[in-house]
């Protein structure tokens, strides 16, 4: 297998790295589906209530991204990265020891402070890892997230279906004591490796080939006496030119804006909208979310084995383009889907749908980091990571906000079909507006 060949000859730091990745996210999803249950059935709080929870967490996310962001680039990622951890660490504890739907706010305020260590992360992954690797890094961190969010969500739906005070709170305790060791595994590996000497060696090495090459550029440009060419140089400008530094300025906005309406109206709606959906549905069972949570897990893994080899080279801009129509697809299907009165019929549809929403987070795990890498390059790249989180933690607060408006009564048509309008309306012309010839395959690193 393709896949499993290129993980293996990457260097095993990196590949110690993404094993760790693999049960940090195995930990986020495992409260994913207990989150809102909790909430409604051990602390009282209405569905309403339940879905600003996801809201508040993204709250926190949004305040923690640009900090993170910033310290990754100007202080260390490591430091970052350990310090999102602890947040990480004490947020489900309060969540363990919650009584009241106060404490709930609390524990997912801080819970989304800890969201920052994806920024961190990224820019970790950027950092100590070549740009030849970075394409299947990228799509590894992906797949990575989707098997251990989707196995941790399918077990947190299997301790949801119980319907117990007593598992949901093992469950958040579960995720706290396995971030602590977590982060203890990151100190071991950054020790053994001597991973924050590579990342400061890799960074500077990063900035003198950009300074050569785009030096390089700029004789060959002055020696041709071309006055309107236009080159592009490895420090993402077109001949060092003024206009062309704000041509990737401009793709870099256009890039967040589509990321914080795909979350909006998409990754936001698989776990607030689609869930309460699904629970509110009174011929749906309650254990569908686990049918779900592994419907999807298993199906982006499996289109992530298959595919990212054979895109990992592919014009990225325009596979990033695809992932709003694929959500959207995937939301309209699944509304038709739950029209079905058979259960097995409707559960059915409904996770062909969920396959499909998977295609287009194949699509976005592939695309969007080597993007957001390409323009922004490791000098800046925990900044750039940083704005796609910040954009993704706006849709994360307006998403379930809006879902929590329309769910309470202002439902003119099913919401998940009013998602699929927003994503071809609202989501696809940002990226639209991207040049796609603008990421191209280049040897060496790029800076803004």
């Amino acid at each position: 297998m393709r896949w499993l060949r290129e993980f293996m000859e990457l260097p095993v730091y990196l590949r110690a790295m993404l094993i760790v990745d693999l049960m940090c996210n195995f930990g986020i999803g495992l409260v994913m589906p207990i989150e809102l249950l909790f909430a409604t059935h051990s602390l009282g709080a209405t569905m309403s209530e339940a879905a600003l929870l996801v809201t508040i967490s993204s709250v926190g996310s949004l305040i923690s991204n640009p900090i993170i962001g910033w310290v990754s680039d100007r202080r260390s990622s490591w430091l970052a990265m350990h310090t999102a951890m602890i947040f990480s660490v004490i947020g489900p504890l309060i969540f363990t020891m919650a009584h009241d739907y106060r404490a709930a706010v609390a524990g997912a305020f801080v819970s989304g402070l800890g969201m920052g260590m994806q920024t961190s992360w990224a820019s970790i992954l950027t950092q100590i890892s070549t740009r030849e690797q970075h394409r299947i890094v990228y799509g590894i961190n992906q797949a990575e997230l989707n098997l251990g969010i989707g196995l941790g969500a399918a077990v947190g739906g299997l301790l949801a279906a119980g319907g117990q005070d007593f598992l949901y709170r093992i469950g958040f305790g579960g995720r706290a004591l396995g971030f602590a060791l977590l982060s203890l595994s990151l100190l071991v590996i950054e020790r053994h490796w001597q991973l924050r000497r590579l990342t400061a060696e890799l960074k500077a090495q990063a900035e003198r080939e950009v300074v050569h090459e785009s030096a390089g550029a700029t004789h060959a440009l002055q020696d041709s006496q071309t006055e309107g060419a236009e080159t592009m140089t490895v420090n993402g400008t077109f001949g060092g030119r003024t206009s062309s530094l704000t041509r990737v300025l401009a793709s870099m906005a256009l890039l967040t804006m589509g990321t914080f309406f795909m979350d909006l109206f998409g990754y936001s709606q698989f776990d607030a909208g689609l869930v309460t959906t699904l629970i509110s549905d009174p011929h749906i069972p309650r254990w569908s979310l686990s049918v779900v949570d592994v419907v999807n897990t298993f199906s982006v893994v499996i289109m992530n084995i298959v595919l990212l080899p054979r895109l990992k080279d592919a014009n990225h801009v325009r596979l990033l383009r695809t992932v709003p129509v694929f959500w959207a697809a995937a939301w309209v299907i699944i509304v038709l889907g739950l029209r079905l009165d058979s259960t097995p019929g409707a559960l059915s549809v409904a996770s062909l749908g969920i396959t499909i929403f998977g295609l287009g987070e194949v699509m976005m795990g592939i695309s969007q980091p080597v993007v957001a890498a390409e323009l922004a390059g490791p000098s800046f790249s925990g900044r750039m990571f940083g704005l796609l989180n910040t954009a993704a933690s706006l849709g994360y607060i307006v998403g379930p906000m809006f879902a929590s408006y329309i769910l309470a009564g202002h439902e003119v048509i099913p919401f998940l079909a009013m998602c699929a309008i927003g994503l071809v309306v609202l989501a696809v012309p940002w990226f639209l507006a991207i040049p796609s010839r603008q990421i191209t395959s280049r040897k060496s690193p790029a800076a803004v």
